[in-house]
């Protein structure tokens, strides 16, 4: 029989239990409740809506647009311009009495004059700038009695620098390192897309994770509330004591608790997956994810003289220093012309016109010509700027070559360290299966054991928290390796050669070529 203590302490134990059971039909209902807005989604349907819609991509892919059209300013500068002018003159000037006399007694001349002139400039990549030009100028004065003349001029002016300015190194300087500039810019597009790829196919995997070990853990839950239930009813037939009871309840509440914190983490890393793939989160807050893609185990060959040579030709940061350094490059050519004398040859030909019309004056041209011919010296004493400008450039290229070679080690290093990693999680989950297994058969015998009145529910329990474990190791394994192998394709730069993504469609906005099939 039991005592009238006993009876109040199971009911106590009762209450205690009867909450937990509530909570789990809660949670029950809860899920079929999500399950109702389950979005399935597989790695490759993911990555397109991550190609889509993640905002760190759409605002790095607006990077090379700003440097094309910095690009085509800078083309700006070898554009012919257009040009034209009109100006209207008048004057009084007083006259010595030589002149006063000269021109019948008048005290001043006075003159009135419009001139209007058009022309058209330019200049090449070597630094020759060149024109044409026409101007009209028509004149009426108290020494022609105010009748209209009209003095024309057409011609060619050139001007070409021989040694400071000239030559393509100076004259395509910031065309050449804008060309750089949007190199650079689509290279650290690559980077973006690479990182955050390997950022989504990763916490892919940690949600799977996540997801799993909450089905390990409901599995220990149900393990130990199958106890609790045979623990019950072998204390009803006066089986075992109350203390059995006891420790498979609080067996159980222990794995509940273990649930609740595991569906906290399934949802935090459920929000994380859906920051990296919808640009509204707002929209996509009731959608349930589902994943479908199963992790893989299957070893893969590996080879680091390989893999190091692949990160040395596809890492986009390694391409960006060698850009940098091309860069201080052209700025030590420019900079060097900087600092030669500035020594400019100018030559003019044309033609002048004189007439009482418009017309008439450009119709008299022939047999008046006008050439100039002209070499023009500068050269600023000390010339300290451009000295100052030339040690700079090669300090920073000296700098520039220091950091590729560092960075080259870093690739060495990381390359090195990723695929160590991978055959480390390959050999752990060898490992962690032949432990899980083993843990199931210890499992069972203790339970049988237990059934046979040969162990206690505390000891069961125990084998239960060590398969739980042994499970959680199993699948941390396999989930770390295939995270291992998403490092290794980043850190060799080839992740998005590896997922089959056109970095230029992306560039261009071209989302529907952005994945190939």
């Amino acid at each position: 029989m039991i005592s009238p203590p006993m009876k109040v302490f199971l009911f106590l134990s009762s209450l205690f239990f009867i909450p937990s059971l509530i909570i789990a039909e809660e949670f029950s209902q809860s899920d079929s409740v999500q399950n109702d807005n389950a979005l399935y989604l597989t790695m490759e349907e993911g990555k397109v809506l991550l190609l889509k819609n993640n905002l760190d991509i759409s605002i790095e892919r607006s990077g090379p647009s700003i440097e094309s059209a910095r690009l085509e300013k800078a083309k700006a500068d070898l554009d012919p311009s257009f040009s034209a002018s009109v100006t209207r003159l008048e004057s009084h000037t007083p006259l010595n009495s030589r002149a006063s006399l000269s021109s019948g007694g008048r005290d001043a001349a006075e003159s009135e004059n419009y001139t209007l002139s058009t022309g058209i400039s330019a200049k090449t990549g070597y630094g020759t700038e060149y024109g044409f030009e026409v101007e009209n100028s028509r004149t009426k004065n108290s020494f022609n009695n105010f009748e209209p003349e009209h003095d024309a001029f057409a011609g060619l002016r050139v001007k070409q620098p021989l040694l400071k300015n000239s030559g393509s190194d100076a004259n395509l300087y910031n065309i050449r390192i804008a060309l750089k500039n949007r190199e650079i810019s689509l290279s650290e597009l690559k980077k973006r897309i690479i990182d955050t790829v390997a950022d989504y196919k990763k916490t892919y995997w940690e949600h799977v994770l996540a997801v799993e070990d909450l089905k390990v853990k409901k599995e220990s839950l149900n393990l130990a509330q199958s106890l609790l239930e045979l623990n019950r009813k072998k204390y009803r037939a006066e089986v075992i004591s109350p203390l059995e009871v006891i420790q498979a309840e609080a067996g159980v509440a222990a794995r509940r608790e273990s649930v609740i914190i595991a569906g906290k983490i399934v949802g935090e890393q459920e929000n994380r997956l859906k920051r990296l793939i919808f640009d509204d989160l707002y929209a996509a807050r009731k959608s349930r994810l589902v994943l479908v893609d199963s992790p893989s185990v299957a070893p893969v060959a590996l080879d680091l003289d390989e893999s190091i040579r692949d990160g040395l030709l596809s890492r986009p940061d390694y391409e960006q220093a060698k850009l940098d350094l091309e860069k201080k490059g052209l700025s030590i050519r420019y900079y060097r012309k900087q600092k030669a004398p500035q020594i400019d040859l100018e030559a003019s030909y044309g033609f002048n016109g004189l007439g009482n019309s418009l017309g008439n004056s450009f119709s008299n041209m022939e047999g008046n010509p006008e050439w100039s011919l002209g070499v023009f010296l500068t050269y600023p004493l000390g010339d300290r700027a451009a000295k100052n400008d030339l040690h700079i450039s090669e300090i920073e290229k000296r700098r520039a070559l220091l950091a590729l070679k560092r960075l080259e080690q870093d690739i060495i290093v990381e390359i090195d360290n990723a695929i160590g990693e991978v055959m480390s999680n390959s050999k752990r989950i060898e490992v962690t299966k032949v432990a899980t297994r083993l843990a199931q058969e210890a499992l069972r015998a203790e339970e049988l054991k237990f059934r046979e009145g040969l162990s206690t529910s505390h000891d069961v329990l125990q084998y239960q928290e060590e398969l739980e474990e042994a499970r959680r190791k199993e699948i941390n394994a396999i989930l770390d390796y295939n995270k291992s192998l998403v490092e290794l394709s980043r850190v060799k730069g080839t992740l998005l050669i590896d997922e089959k993504i056109e970095i230029a469609a992306i560039a261009d906005g071209d989302m529907k070529e952005a994945v190939k099939k």
